[in-house]
């Protein structure tokens, strides 16, 4: 089964992901196909930026920053039309130490001049953005929820997974919730999206969020496979990713390439991709990167001893070239506490890089 939606795209089965420099915004765009076959599992992340080109004011310099707001005077955005949860956007930084960091614009309702964001507790005013004639610039990205991503039964639109009116009978969608993961499905019953522990009288879930640098769990349930093509603008800054730092806390991060990496490029050991990643001579205390293999997790952790990335349990002292497919995520998990904005932050390298 192929589908299409919003972003999605109608494409022949390939398991790659390929990027055209044929854009006219000077960003090229790319097309992922990936395959999950009936009764399994897979990780899924959308490794691009949905188009600008509707958008008022969708790039610009910030003009003033406030403890949970972005400004910029010239923007004459419409008032609110950032700041609904059936319609997501996040900004993004373009400019500066703090390029490709990204926030959900959020309430109280956008104005023509002024965002409000979720900053996820790093803090905006510690990252030091500039304002004025060379402050720090940005672009503001549609995001996706529940709905817009994988469709619902109404007339003006088509649900793209398998839906029915039990959830074990459903295809999943799981999002993992900083402790565990909450499963969608779509109840064709109620017509809308669910959990699979709600009852007909809790609300619907069709606006859920779905972060475009997180990742996502898809179960496929169907008699068939399910083939999910997916195309975007290719990102031109890294992807600096918030994270939980807690102690050995897990957050599910999209790495943003749109080609397959290895270990080794990928550097999350370097200071300038990782702010004290922890390696280590012993797994346990080091900190770990969770990659899926269709039926379970490789966790593999950067031994200071060999100085290359090893898998937990592995004897083979090297795995720097183990790959990972274009739009996989990966769990990252750090064995220490964090306090500020760089502790808290991923950085992966921007695609093709």
């Amino acid at each position: 089964m192929h589908f299409f939606h919003s972003r999605l795209l109608f494409a022949l089965g390939l398991a790659t992901a390929v990027a055209s420099a044929q854009e006219g915004r000077s960003r090229p765009v790319g097309y992922l196909v990936q395959t999950i076959p009936s009764g399994q599992t897979r990780s899924f992340s959308v490794p691009f930026d949905a188009d600008l080109s509707s958008l008022t004011g969708s790039v610009g310099r910030l003009t003033a920053v406030g403890a949970n707001y972005l400004e910029n005077s010239a923007a004459n955005w419409t008032p609110g039309a950032f700041s609904t949860d059936a319609a997501p956007y996040f900004v993004r930084l373009t400019s500066g130490a703090q390029t490709g960091r990204t926030f959900r614009i959020t309430s109280p309702a956008n104005t023509a001049t002024r965002i409000y964001v979720a900053d996820d507790g790093v803090g905006l005013a510690t990252l030091g953005l500039t304002v004025g004639a060379t402050g720090t610039t940005f672009e503001i990205i549609p995001g996706d929820t529940l709905a817009t991503f994988f469709g619902t039964m109404t007339p003006t639109n088509t649900l793209v997974v398998q839906g029915a009116a039990d959830p074990l009978q459903a295809d999943i969608v799981q999002v993992w919730g900083g402790a565990a993961w909450l499963n969608f499905y779509y109840n064709t019953t109620w017509q809308r999206w669910a959990r699979d522990t709600d009852v007909q009288a809790d609300p619907s879930r069709d606006t859920f969020l779905l972060r475009s640098d997180r990742g996502l769990m898809l179960t496929r349930r169907g008699a068939t496979p399910l083939e999910i093509s997916v195309i975007g603008r290719v990102l031109n800054t890294p992807q600096r990713a918030f994270h939980a730092r807690t102690e050995n806390a897990l957050t599910f991060l999209a790495t943003m390439q749109t080609g397959n990496v290895t270990l080794g490029s990928l550097a999350l050991q370097s200071g300038t991709r990782t702010a004290g990643w922890r390696g280590a001579a012993d797994p346990a205390d080091a900190d770990t990167l969770l990659v899926w293999n269709g039926a379970g997790w490789f966790s593999f952790y950067f031994n200071t001893t060999s100085g290359h990335w090893q898998r937990v349990g592995d004897p083979t002292p090297d795995r720097d070239s183990f790959p990972i497919a274009a739009g996989t995520p990966v769990f990252v998990q750090r064995r220490t506490a964090g306090t500020s904005a760089d502790d808290k932050t991923i950085s992966f390298p921007a695609p093709g890089t």
